[in-house]
C-alpha cells in the first residue's frame, strides 16, 4: 500500500481550503450583541437542490442567478433587489466544489478552529486586495462549520458575513462528495436590520 505524506496532505488540504475561501473574498471585493428577528412582512420560500442534497430559506423576492467558474465551480447567487448592485448590496451564495474521494467528512480539512485560521482569519492580499479580517465566531454542528466573521477592505465599506462549510457525501453523483459554501453577505452598518433574515436563512440550512 502506499503511504501518505502527512505533510503534502495538509498543504494539499490548506491550498484548497484557501482557493474557496478566495470566493468570498473575490465577492466581497466586487460587492462588499442584540438579537434581531427577520421582519414579520418578510416571506421565505425553500431553495433544494435533489441532485447535491440540502435546502434552505431564501427571502421570497430575492433574485437568482447562477454563475459557472473557469475551474467549473458553480456559484448560485441571491441578492436583494431593493440594494444595488455593488458593494453595498446585500447577498447570499452557494458556491459548489468536488473534493477527493478520500475527504469523506468535514473534519478531513481539519477542526473548526483550524478551517477558521486557513479561510477567515488570513490578514493580506486577497484576491489581489489587502483585507484586514474578524473572527466572531467559529461552531461545529449539525455536520457543518458556521462562522461569523467582518471583513475590512481599505476605501470600502466593512462588510459581515456569515459562512456554513457542509460536505455533502454522493453529491458528484458517484463516490465523490461535494464542499457547499453558504454565505450571507451585508455592510457592518446594515448588520443588526439584517441580522434576523440571516439567522433564519443560516438555521434552516440542513442535509436531506
Amino acid at each position: 500500500m502506499a503511504k501518505t505524506n502527512d505533510s503534502t496532505d495538509m498543504m494539499d488540504r490548506r491550498n484548497f481550503l484557501t482557493a474557496s475561501s478566495l470566493v468570498s473574498a473575490t465577492l466581497a471585493a466586487q460587492l462588499p450583541l442584540n438579537y434581531a428577528f427577520a421582519s414579520d412582512d418578510e416571506s421565505f420560500n425553500t431553495f433544494q437542490d435533489d441532485e447535491v442534497g440540502f435546502k434552505v430559506s431564501i427571502p421570497s423576492n430575492w433574485v437568482k442567478s447562477v454563475q459557472s467558474l473557469p475551474d467549473r465551480r458553480k456559484i448560485i447567487f441571491f441578492s436583494d433587489p431593493s440594494t444595488e448592485a455593488g458593494i453595498e448590496q446585500d447577498l447570499i451564495f452557494i458556491a459548489y466544489t468536488s473534493v477527493r474521494d478520500d475527504f469523506t467528512q468535514l473534519s478531513s480539512f481539519g477542526s473548526v478552529e483550524e478551517v477558521a485560521q486557513a479561510t477567515v482569519l488570513p490578514k493580506g492580499e486577497l484576491a489581489g486586495q489587502e483585507s484586514n479580517n474578524n473572527l466572531i465566531s467559529a461552531e461545529s454542528k449539525r455536520n457543518a462549520y458556521y462562522f461569523d466573521y467582518k471583513t475590512k477592505i481599505p476605501e470600502q465599506p466593512e462588510r459581515h458575513f456569515r459562512t456554513i462549510f457542509s460536505l455533502v457525501q454522493g453529491g458528484t453523483g458517484g463516490a465523490g462528495s461535494v464542499l457547499v459554501t453558504l454565505t450571507a453577505q451585508t455592510s457592518e452598518s446594515k448588520y443588526n436590520t439584517m441580522k434576523g433574515t440571516f439567522d433564519q436563512v443560516i438555521e434552516s440550512f440542513g442535509k436531506k
